[in-house]
């Protein structure tokens, strides 16, 4: 299915459920408010879907994408090895997922050309089942952010990506830049068993010092949040072997809220990995709530 030829035939005989996935186009004027969207559809092939000889048995999507905008769609299952295809307004396929028996597809790439694009999930012939379609997109002025931002333009630039779960900020495909840093902040990273990101702002032996850093990162952090955020507070608990007290502040929405926990973490007489290295370390994680999957 590399043909132009092809891929028109399949534009026409489209006659699936269409979901438009609405996107902003980007203003040139500034501000340029930091546009980052995601979206996740629980979709499931059927034997009444369409099959097309050389394609396979699909559903189609469509989506208004515009040029600059970075892209990561997966999709994923437990039923039948997926795929993708993004076909442009012309039939032609855009992009197309790389062939794998691991029970995904993914597709990575950087928009050219402004346009209602569809995008297809593609199985085999004999493919029914349901499956999982992630959808993250984020705006040019989403792919980096100047070295001379302050905290909370960082800060904001950072919730911007929690909205799509860090899927496009350390993409090796689309990084204009490496993982930003929050202001001051000793390092920064990108957890690999929960997604969030996590910047360490102290990592030594003096309780004093770190405890002054909690309170002046949580000062800050309150300062650029506004009231809509809710606050709470934990006095110290212990962990395993080890004890943390911590600030959250929550998106006061519905579903998915994103957050921003502020730690502090004594490690003393602890046999974390970080005993050998310092006591006490203050961090900030940020991430959004996970959706709750259902593959049944």
């Amino acid at each position: 299915m590399n043909s132009r030829g092809n891929a028109m035939k399949v534009w026409q005989y489209v006659f699936v459920f269409i979901i438009i996935i609405s996107q902003v186009h980007y203003a040139q004027e500034k501000p340029k408010k930091i546009q980052v969207d995601f979206n996740e559809i629980k979709g499931e092939l059927t034997a009444k879907d369409l099959y097309k000889k050389d394609f396979g048995r699909y559903d189609g999507y469509e989506i208004e994408l515009f040029e600059g905008e970075a892209v990561n769609f997966v999709v994923y299952t437990q039923k039948f090895q997926p795929s993708l295809a993004l076909v442009n307004s012309k039939g032609e396929i855009f992009k197309q997922s790389d062939r794998n028996d691991k029970g995904y597809g993914n597709i990575v790439t950087t928009i050219t050309i402004s346009g209602k694009y569809v995008l297809y999930v593609i199985g085999s012939e004999n493919s029914l089942g349901n499956y999982i379609l992630q959808t993250a997109i984020a705006g040019p002025n989403a792919l980096s952010i100047d070295s001379t931002s302050d905290f909370c333009s960082t800060l904001d630039f950072l919730l911007a990506h929690s909205t799509a779960y860090f899927f496009l900020l350390e993409n090796p495909y689309l990084a204009k830049q490496q993982l930003v840093k929050l202001n001051d902040a000793v390092y920064a990273f990108i957890n690999e068993e929960d997604g969030s990101y996590n910047a360490a702002f102290y990592n030594g032996n003096e309780l004093q010092k770190a405890e002054s850093t909690f309170r002046y990162i949580s000062d800050k952090i309150k300062l650029c949040l506004d009231k809509e955020w809710k606050m709470k507070s934990s006095d110290w608990v212990k962990v395993e072997d080890y004890k943390e007290k911590s600030i959250t502040l929550t998106e006061n929405v519905k579903e998915k809220p994103r957050y921003v926990v502020i730690g502090l973490f004594d490690y003393t007489g602890s046999n974390q990995k970080y005993k050998d290295r310092y006591s006490y370390c203050v961090e900030v994680i940020i991430n959004r709530q996970a959706q709750k999957q259902n593959m049944k």
